[in-house]
Parts: C-alpha cells; sequence; structure tokens
C-alpha cells in the first residue's frame, strides 16, 4: 500500500517538474543554511574543545582582571607567584610576560604583538604532553639558557620571505636571537608566538619590573582542582588586600565558551529557519494548487471506493516526498559549504573550526525537511479528503 503512494506521489511530480523543482529549491536552501550554521558553529565548539584538551589536565590560570581585550594590561607581580608557589597542592608556576616587539630577520623588518617570556627552569617536565610545546623542529629551552629564541610556525615561515631555521638570528627590539626550536602549525594566532627566557625579556624590556601578564600554574595529581582553586583565591586575596585578579580553568573556560556558543547557535539557527518558513509556505502553495489541478482526479477515486484517509495520506506522501528531496540536495550542500568554510579558514591562518558530519546531523536534516513537507501539506492534504465525491466530478 505504501509502495503505491509512493509511486503516485513520485508520478504526481514528475507530471509537474518545473513547479516541483521551484518548490524543492526553497526547502534546499532553508535546510542548507541549518546544517550548514550548525556544522560551522559546531565545528568551532569542537576546535575550541580540542585546543583546551591540549593544554593539559590540572592547570589553573591566574588573569589580572584589569586585563583589556587585545592586551596584557597586567597587575599580576612576582610577590603572587610566591604566593601561590606556597600554597599547599600546586606543584608549579609559570609566570608569563608579554608585549609587542620590533623583529627583524636578514634585511626584512616586521612587528610580533606576541612575545613572550618563559621561565625555563625544569620547562620541559613542565609542559610535557603540550602540542605547542613539542616541537616540529629543534628544541625546548635548558635550564637557564639566554640569548635564544623558541618561535611559532608562522613567525618561521609566513612572516618574512625567507624561511627561518634552526641555529638562525632573529633580531627581536635590537637584541640578537639564535632560533633553538619552530612548533608545530596549531592554526591558531599561536602560530604568531615568539618565546624567550624570562631573564632576556626583563633586560630588554626593564619597565615591566615584576609584573607578569598572566600565571599557569599545575596541582599536584590527586588534588581537587576546584578546592586548590579556592584556595589561592583567598590566599591572594589576603596577600594582595584587593580582588584585581581572575582564576580560571579549562573547565571554566569551556562553560563560558558553550553558553556563548549556544546562543549563537540559537540565533542563528532562527534566522536559517527562516528560508525553511519560506519554503514550507512554497510547499503548501505548490500543494493547493496541486489540489486544485486534481479535483476531478479526486472525485474519481472516490466515486470508485477510496477513503478520505487514503486521499488525505496520498497528499501527504506527495509533500512529504517533496520535503525530503529538497532536505537530501539541502544536506548535501550544506555539508559541502561547510567543509569548504573550514578549508577557507584553515588556510587563512585561524584553525579554529573542525567540522565533524555524525550520522545523527544527516538523520536530523533528512527527518526535519520531511516533517517541514508534511506540515506544510496538511491543510491542502485535508481540503482535498473532504471534498465530495458529485462536486468533484462537476469540476
Amino acid at each position: 500500500m505504501i509502495h503505491d503512494y509512493l509511486r503516485i506521489a513520485l508520478i504526481n511530480i514528475m507530471h509537474r517538474k518545473l513547479r516541483a523543482w521551484l518548490t524543492v529549491i526553497g526547502i534546499v536552501i532553508g535546510v542548507g543554511a541549518v546544517i550548514t550554521l550548525f556544522l560551522v558553529s559546531s565545528g568551532l565548539e569542537n576546535a575550541i574543545v580540542e585546543q583546551f584538551n591540549q593544554l593539559g589536565a590540572g592547570r589553573i590560570y591566574v588573569f589580572p582582571k584589569t586585563q583589556i581585550a587585545g592586551s596584557f594590561e597586567s597587575a599580576l607581580t612576582e610577590q603572587d607567584l610566591d604566593t601561590i608557589s606556597s600554597v599547599p597542592g600546586v606543584e608549579w608556576t609559570l609566570g608569563y610576560r608579554i608585549t609587542g616587539s620590533g623583529i627583524e630577520f636578514g634585511r626584512e623588518k616586521d612587528f610580533t604583538p606576541y612575545l613572550i617570556s618563559i621561565q625555563t627552569d625544569n620547562l620541559k617536565e613542565k609542559v610535557e604532553g603540550i602540542t605547542y610545546f613539542t616541537p616540529a623542529e629543534g628544541r625546548l629551552f635548558e635550564n637557564n639558557e639566554r640569548g635564544s629564541a623558541y618561535i611559532g610556525h608562522n613567525i618561521a615561515y609566513e612572516v618574512f620571505e625567507k624561511d627561518i631555521g634552526i641555529g638562525n638570528n632573529l633580531l627581536i627590539n635590537n637584541g640578537k636571537f639564535k632560533i633553538i626550536g619552530i612548533a608545530p602549525k596549531i592554526g591558531t594566532p599561536d602560530d604568531n608566538n615568539i618565546f624567550m627566557s624570562d631573564d632576556d625579556f626583563v633586560e630588554l624590556f626593564p619597565n615591566f619590573g615584576d609584573e607578569v601578564s598572566f600565571i599557569e600554574l599545575k596541582v599536584t595529581d590527586g588534588s581537587d582542582i576546584d578546592e586548590i582553586s579556592n584556595r589561592i583565591q583567598n590566599e591572594l586575596e589576603n596577600a594582595r588586600d584587593d580582588e584585581n585578579f581572575n582564576i580560571q580553568t579549562p573547565e571554566s573556560f569551556l562553560e563560558s565558551l558553550q553558553v556563548i556558543l549556544t546562543v549563537i547557535q540559537v540565533v542563528l539557527g532562527g534566522i536559517a529557519a527562516i528560508s525553511l518558513v519560506v519554503g514550507g509556505i512554497g510547499i503548501a502553495n505548490s500543494m493547493f494548487t496541486s489540489v486544485l489541478e486534481r479535483t476531478r482526479e479526486i472525485g474519481v477515486m472516490k466515486a470508485i471506493g477510496a477513503r478520505n484517509s487514503s486521499i488525505l495520506l496520498l497528499f501527504l506522501v506527495e509533500s512529504a516526498m517533496i520535503g525530503l528531496i529538497g532536505g537530501i540536495i539541502g544536506l548535501l550542500l550544506g555539508i559541502g559549504a561547510s567543509l569548504l568554510i573550514e578549508r577557507i579558514v584553515i588556510n587563512s591562518g585561524f584553525g579554529l573550526l573542525k567540522i565533524i558530519v555524525t550520522p545523527w546531523i544527516i538523520i536530523f536534516g533528512l527527518f526535519f525537511a520531511s516533517a517541514v513537507g508534511i506540515i506544510s501539506g496538511l491543510i491542502p492534504a485535508y481540503r482535498a479528503s473532504k471534498q465530495k465525491p458529485i462536486d468533484a466530478l462537476r469540476s
């Protein structure tokens, strides 16, 4: 029985190809837009989660509350580092200083906003397992090493016409630094980082004094990261006599970002849904026209014993098929557009996008499109099923 309904619906669609395809286009645009926006926003979340996973477990970050977006204006000091190091449950701390600086390689000059100091004592143990600090070429800093620099992928291969290699010298704020390591390509602004030892940084930029831009720390294995975070909060408040700092964990970062991403998904999904509403109106309009054109056919079917439910189901199957066809095409276009956007983003150097197409996304897209078709065809199908045989045959 269902097979017959599908066959009749397909024949009717094929008899009015132009109108059917014009109707399908509305669904294609709507489904394509919804799938693209959903995949792109989910891809952004996937990439962010992956980046935070690369930071390693059990880490806490302390930032100055006065920090301005896009800069690292700091109210943290080396005394805060000592305070945090004394908190029970803290395994080690790292203080970072960040500033912008002119750089020069050969006869070319440029500027980096991401010149970062790092404390080199036992650095390899502290950053073990972190992708960025697993050199693609060269090595990391040795203890108390001076006059060396560890650079990001873009600094090595994108900024200057000639590639920078291991052993080359890079002028930073007129100071000569030997390149000892090149980080792997991450696809984020971190590819533009330049790291040097903390002692070298202070020597180049004495105005920093004892200030640090932010602090990273590792809790001891088995410790409760939230409990340690609360201890640090209390100790810093007592030592500083202010609350001019923020304590963040990767988990708290992710929670905040996921709230923002959810809002973005809802807003973008609502905008894309407008296209689906327009597509649904197109299906309803097409089905109303089809009912008018086939009034006599409906009368004949009723005259030979067709039930109202059979007429209703016939038109619903037809509208669902239109939605399904549009959904298949829209799904393919949406996935293709998402993968294209991912490729463009990666090639542009901003790798914060990782598209993952899962089976449930495909099922959702097809089910959603079919549901739109059925809902849009409900009223026309109901009107067709309620026509009287005699009135229909007179048409």
